[in-house]
């Protein structure tokens, strides 16, 4: 005689455990630390045509791809007809044009939001949010901008020319220019935006 034990309803239960606990175990294993960033990282948003990033001390270039995350110290270019969106630390949107070349700069003091080092090309500065202080650098001057709406260029012969459309700018270590050599330009839209402050140093300094 065979006695025969019902285990159908046993079985699926412990199936389930042992599942449940296996997935348990693995799940810690997941890339530790992955998508961690600092709080002056910048993000890659949207990229169209040739978009490309160097790392911090590297002269390498390599294919830039969608929420990459762009560490102090990273370089972005684009080619012809390409374009690019990055989010910068304090969440205000930068729209980056063909032929553009900048670097994440560090914040200049404790507490500050990384910058912006345009090398070549333009970009366009809009905070939806609240008035923001953005540091910039180009080859002639370097300053800070505190506003919602900018656009910053650097032009084929080096002329930088800066249009505030809502905010206020503070140029600083403003390169006096030699005859015949590149200016930098500080267009105002009036009404809404202000020149703080100015100062100049010789070039040659």
């Amino acid at each position: 005689m065979t006695t025969r034990v019902k285990t159908s309803g046993f079985a699926p239960i412990l199936t389930a455990f042992v599942t449940l606990l296996i997935c348990g175990v693995r799940a810690p294993a997941q890339s530790p630390g992955a998508g961690k960033t600092n709080s002056t990282d910048a993000l890659l948003l949207t990229l169209e045509g040739k978009v490309e990033i160097s790392r911090t001390a590297s002269a390498t270039w390599s294919v830039g791809e969608t929420n990459q995350v762009l560490h102090v110290g990273d370089r972005l270019r684009t080619g012809i007809r390409s374009r690019a969106t990055v989010r910068l630390s304090n969440l205000s949107v930068l729209r980056v044009n063909e032929l553009t070349t900048l670097q994440i700069q560090p914040p200049s003091a404790p507490g500050k939001q990384a910058g912006l080092d345009l090398k070549s090309g333009a970009a366009y500065f809009l905070s939806r949010e609240r008035p923001t202080e953005t540091e910039f650098r180009t080859p002639l001057a370097s300053g800070a901008i505190r506003g919602t709406e900018f656009h910053i260029a650097v032009t084929e012969n080096g002329r930088s020319v800066v249009t505030l459309l809502d905010g206020a700018i503070t140029l600083s270590n403003v390169l006096f220019p030699e005859p015949d050599g590149p200016t930098i330009a500080v267009i105002v839209r009036a009404g809404t935006s202000k020149l703080t402050s100015l100062s100049t140093v010789a070039s040659g300094e």
